[in-house]
């Protein structure tokens, strides 16, 4: 399921199990309204919701906000900014611990499995840090530089684009440590749904460091 299909997506009559598989963020979600999203999994978001007495429309409306809504590139390096941050930063700040949670489960319920991939949640964990530095950097010293129009702002352009090497880096040793992000034949719910949210956050750092190295710094680099 692609962004544009979920954004077509009838929430409460789809299986609540396929929401959690297919949207990152949405097994939270459904965890702070207590609703089960695993051995009922079979059951539309409607049903299940009704089962548990909460409401349609406030669960709809958190999920529709875990959907990236298509915009265009701002121009302007100040609305630029504040995409990178909203679109990028907060999306792997809110995601991340997620996925740490769901890689722990996954270990431990498929610890046997030939595949599994063990030392998942570590190095997500691992990742949260030094991605999480990295982007406090921007926000504190590199983007407020940028804005201010500062005259030594190439060396801290330079050095944020060396981190992002070492992102790369990560990202193919993720590849590997998660068999390109596939899970086997039979995997339960909650391994698909780790693997769908690992892709998405895979996609969304790429997309994010490609902002920034070939749009953004360019203009403010001699």
């Amino acid at each position: 399921m692609t962004d544009s299909d979920l954004l077509q997506l009838n929430f409460g009559a789809t299986s609540i199990g396929e929401i959690a598989v297919k949207l990152p963020g949405a097994i939270a979600i459904f965890r702070k309204h207590k609703l089960d999203y695993c051995c009922n999994g079979g059951f539309s978001l409607a049903a299940a919701v009704e089962r548990r007495g909460a409401d349609l429309a406030t669960i709809e409306r958190q999920l529709a906000g875990l959907i990236p809504q298509p915009t265009e590139t701002p121009d302007d390096p100040e609305a630029m900014i504040d995409h990178i941050v909203s679109r990028y930063h907060d999306t792997h700040r809110r995601e991340l611990p997620e996925l740490i949670q769901l890689a722990r489960r996954v270990e431990k319920v498929h610890a046997d499995h030939p595949e599994c991939p063990k030392g998942l949640a570590e190095f997500l964990t691992e990742m949260e840090q030094t991605l999480g530095a990295h982007m406090q950097k921007e926000e504190a010293i590199l983007f407020p530089m940028i804005l201010a129009g500062h005259p030594m702002v190439s060396a801290p352009i330079a050095a944020m684009q060396a981190e992002h090497v070492g992102h790369g880096e990560v990202l193919e040793a993720l590849a590997v440590l998660t068999y390109d992000m596939r899970p086997p034949e039979g995997a339960c719910g909650s391994w698909r749904a780790l693997y769908n949210g690992v892709r998405k956050l895979s996609d969304d750092l790429i997309d994010h460091i490609h902002m920034e190295n070939n749009i953004l710094f360019p203009r403010f680099l001699d």
